[in-house]
């Protein structure tokens, strides 16, 4: 794909995941599409055959940026728990300003779970595990690494189905990952 090619499909898809959280998967039409994006719907054809197909583009884009701000949170400076605490928080507050707060949210993760789950479980997999070699560094087993980053994974998730604001969200997964990794003892 040349550049300019790359260029307006990244334009399409950022346009679209605005068309997507104001009016919802099923609200949302090729002709939303082309409007939001300054293009014909002849040109977003040309780079998508339907909106299934646009849909799991942007998908792909939210989930590349969830994995993004969960790696930049892991890669920060400070003990475990606050870099563990700081992925997760990353990823579900910008689950929670990108979808949560859109009144089609049901709609938008129902069409996630028919036309994108595979990105965002491979995504999803990959911040555990990169979460688990973080725990490993501090010495744990790999098997306890990993029951701790699928639980602490797990538990955020729910945390974030159920927050009011971002406050909420941040307070509850910091308490939720200093109870269950707990600080390495000194040597």
């Amino acid at each position: 794909m040349t550049p300019v090619r790359a260029a307006r499909r990244t334009k399409v898809v950022q346009a679209a995941l605005t068309v997507f959280v104001d009016h919802g998967f099923r609200g949302t039409t090729m002709e939303a599409i082309a409007e939001a994006s300054g293009m014909s719907k002849v040109t977003i054809y040309g780079y998508f055959r339907d909106k299934e197909a646009v849909f799991k583009a942007v998908a792909e884009h939210v989930a590349l940026r969830l994995k993004e701000a969960a790696e930049h949170g892991l890669a920060g400076k400070g003990q475990l728990q606050d870099r563990v605490a700081s992925a997760l928080i990353a990823k579900q507050v910008m689950v929670l300003e990108l979808i949560r707060r859109s009144e089609h949210a049901a709609d938008l993760f129902a069409a996630k779970d028919t036309h994108a789950s595979a990105c965002f479980e491979a995504i999803d997999q990959d911040i555990r595990d990169k979460i688990a070699q973080a725990i490993q560094t501090q010495g744990r087993p790999r098997a306890k690494a990993q029951q701790l980053a699928r639980v602490a994974f797990a538990a955020a998730n729910g945390i974030a189905e159920s927050a009011l604001d971002k406050a909420q969200l941040t307070s509850d997964i910091q308490l939720l990952i200093a109870s269950i990794i707990p600080p390495m003892p000194k040597a």
